[in-house]
């Protein structure tokens, strides 16, 4: 189509242009900018932070210092080797050696720019030791603002909300993509251009092709942005698509509130730990509460029902929400384990044989179902007691396009896409089957933080043979711009 067909009209001209501004997105502009590049951000929804936002504040790393003064001892293959057993050994593996290798000093990176946590670290499920990081306030808020305040304080970065992407450009170099097509019809070009716009978990009509399971019977908890279009934006282009169809669902959600909610901040800290999880029909345990999160969701899913979790007031202290008043209504509490019983429908008697049989476990430490039972975890008789109904939501979309090592995305002919790179959850690979708690940010993070750093230097080698000038493009002849073309290489035909 010629250019007039195409509905173009000029816009503005960057170094980079960084699609998203949650954890991944950020972290790359903020890499980018540091090396004389100007960047662009763009944000579909009217406030930045994506999902992030509501994510829990909590970072996986090996090799920190809250490890070694904890006496941890971890190691980065013992981690590679937990987030391969949870995703079913699907994971990429040179990704996975990039995310472990460069988890601390992530870690580091977020502490110096005034990221503050708590004393202690988490121990998730999945995890063979405590390696989680927990923000001071649990809550993916505590990074983002940190990020948002260095991005505003940045001359380099510009940061646009209510911004769709539409489709890519391409011109120039052969195959390379050179900007994007915004939802009202204008082009912003660049040199180099990051996706990091977030996984598909709210766009039903894509995730049911992927996994027909997940159709909008299933609630989701992220928020409304988690859509698929600048998604197929890259695979038109040629990206090559990974493990579309592994859409990990969260265990910890209520289905008694909206998205993510409050209980999974209760069942993080306390009830998995410190608690136990029961068919509400037959009183009973089901399930390793520790397990990973597949296991988990898939044996509450098989009850076909919502079950109950529940922990006792020394339990309750480690949630990851400490006025346990806000937790309300979802997790309630109660004055004994008969009213909690039939306040949920189950037998009493049941329920307390149940609590009895697991006490056991706890004194001997030795769980009947393979739960781990750290030397902080006691038995459960201390009133009151907490608990609520969890059923799964979609949580995370683990598959995306395929990038390299250095974040590039890799096209169907497995050559990298020369001007475009990818970061956090719209990549596939790195998970595999299965995401582990905490590894999520730590992957947005890291390869954000990577693709920034590549994106800005290889913008850097090409100011010479880039239309990019830091200043707005005339309006173009004929309503379209100049040499503006979309890319030809064909989009794939499978995975989609």
């Amino acid at each position: 189509p010629t250019d007039l067909d195409m509905g173009l009209r000029a816009s503005s001209s960057y170094d980079v242009v960084v699609v998203g501004s949650g954890f991944a997105g950020l972290a790359a502009a903020i890499e980018a900018s540091r090396r004389n590049v100007r960047v662009l951000i763009l944000e579909k929804m009217g406030t930045p932070g994506g999902n992030s936002v509501s994510n829990a504040g909590q970072v996986a790393a090996v090799g920190t210092k809250q490890q070694a003064l904890a006496g941890i001892d971890d190691s980065k293959e013992l981690f590679i080797d937990d987030m391969l057993r949870a995703g079913k050994y699907l994971n990429h593996r040179a990704l996975l050696e990039r995310l472990a290798s460069e988890s601390n000093e992530t870690a580091e990176w977020l502490t110096a720019l005034g990221v503050e946590w708590r004393d202690r670290l988490s121990h998730l499920g999945g995890h063979s030791v405590p390696r989680t990081l927990c923000t001071r306030n649990s809550s993916g808020r505590d990074i983002i603002d940190v990020l948002l305040k260095v991005v505003e304080d940045s001359e380099n970065i510009e940061l646009r909300l209510n911004v769709t992407v539409r489709d890519f450009l391409a011109s120039n170099r052969d195959d390379a993509v050179d900007g994007v097509v915004l939802d009202d019809g204008s082009v912003t070009r660049c040199k180099e251009l990051i996706l990091a716009a977030g996984g598909f978990g709210n766009d039903v009509n894509f995730r049911k092709v992927q996994n027909p399971s997940y159709d909008d019977s299933v609630a989701s908890t992220n928020q409304p942005g988690a859509t698929a279009e600048t998604l197929r934006a890259a695979l038109k282009v040629g990206a090559m698509p990974v493990q579309l169809d592994q859409i990990q669902l969260g265990p910890w959600t209520s289905p008694d509130e909206d998205a993510f909610g409050k209980t999974p901040l209760f069942c993080l800290g306390a009830g998995f730990r410190y608690g136990v999880v029961v068919d509400p029909k037959t009183s009973a345990r089901f399930v390793n509460e520790m397990g990973n999160r597949d296991l988990r969701s898939r044996a509450i899913l098989q009850k076909g029902h919502p079950v109950v979790c529940f922990a006792d007031a020394k339990g309750a202290r480690h949630s990851l929400e400490k006025d346990l008043e806000k937790l309300a209504p979802a997790v309630q509490p109660f004055e004994d384990l008969d009213t909690l019983a039939l306040f949920y429908g189950m037998d009493p008697t049941q329920l307390a044989a149940t609590v009895d049989e697991y006490n056991v476990g706890v004194r001997r430490r030795d769980d009947a179902f393979g739960k781990p039972i750290r030397d902080d975890v006691e038995a459960i008789d201390e009133a009151p007691f907490y608990a609520a109904r969890l059923w799964p939501k979609v949580h995370h979309t683990c598959g995306g396009v395929q990038i390299d090592d250095r974040a590039r995305v890799i096209n169907v002919d497995g050559s990298p896409i020369p001007g475009l790179y990818a970061a956090g959850e719209f990549v596939g690979g790195i998970h595999g089957a299965d995401r582990l708690g905490s590894c999520a940010t730590t992957d947005c993070l890291v390869f954000g933080r990577l693709a920034g750093r590549n994106a800005a230097n290889e913008a850097n080698d090409h100011t010479s043979d880039h239309t990019s000038d830091h200043t707005t493009l005339p309006p173009p002849a004929q309503g379209g711009e100049d040499n503006i073309k979309p890319p030809t290489t064909n989009p794939p035909t499978s995975n989609y």
